[in-house]
């Protein structure tokens, strides 16, 4: 897997092929694929877009600055993320050890039927806040509880 451009064809090409859980999670925050591509355009300076090796986009992710101590993380995938998933839960938890070293906070919402989120965040060491909300949990990185 490689690090690839920004291009509206390679951003176009990933958001039509978004895992079911991240193309529902993802309609919480954006309405169409010309809001989805601006967002990651806008986002590319603390991202990073990663293909196969057949230079299909597999994952976008990264941290959107809240402020100076407040992230909101970031991923998406698409249905050919499942062949590359060790490479890549390996490649987001060192992405992640990086921002907790920017950021006091890290936060995000996931979707509850996006069960490999939940599981990686786990793992990342970040701790869940009971909203009571049926449809998201939220995640969240504090570096003096850690």
């Amino acid at each position: 897997m490689k690090n690839i451009d920004f291009s509206k064809e390679n951003l176009s090409f990933l958001y039509d092929n978004l895992r079911q859980s991240d193309k529902k999670e993802l309609n919480f925050y954006i309405d169409n694929k010309k809001d989805f591509i601006k967002m990651c355009i806008e986002n590319k300076k603390r991202a990073y877009f990663l293909s196969d090796d057949k230079n299909r986009p597999i994952a976008i992710g990264g941290v959107k600055k809240i402020d100076n101590s407040t992230g909101q993380i970031w991923l998406l995938s698409t249905k050919y993320f499942k062949k590359h998933k060790v490479y890549l839960m390996k490649y987001i938890f060192s992405k992640i050890e990086e921002f907790k070293k920017e950021y006091s906070i890290l936060f995000n919402y996931i979707y509850l039927e996006n069960f490999d989120a939940l599981i990686w965040l786990k793992k990342c060491g970040f701790k869940v806040l009971d909203t009571n909300d049926k449809r998201f949990k939220l995640f969240y990185f504090k570096k003096e509880e850690n």
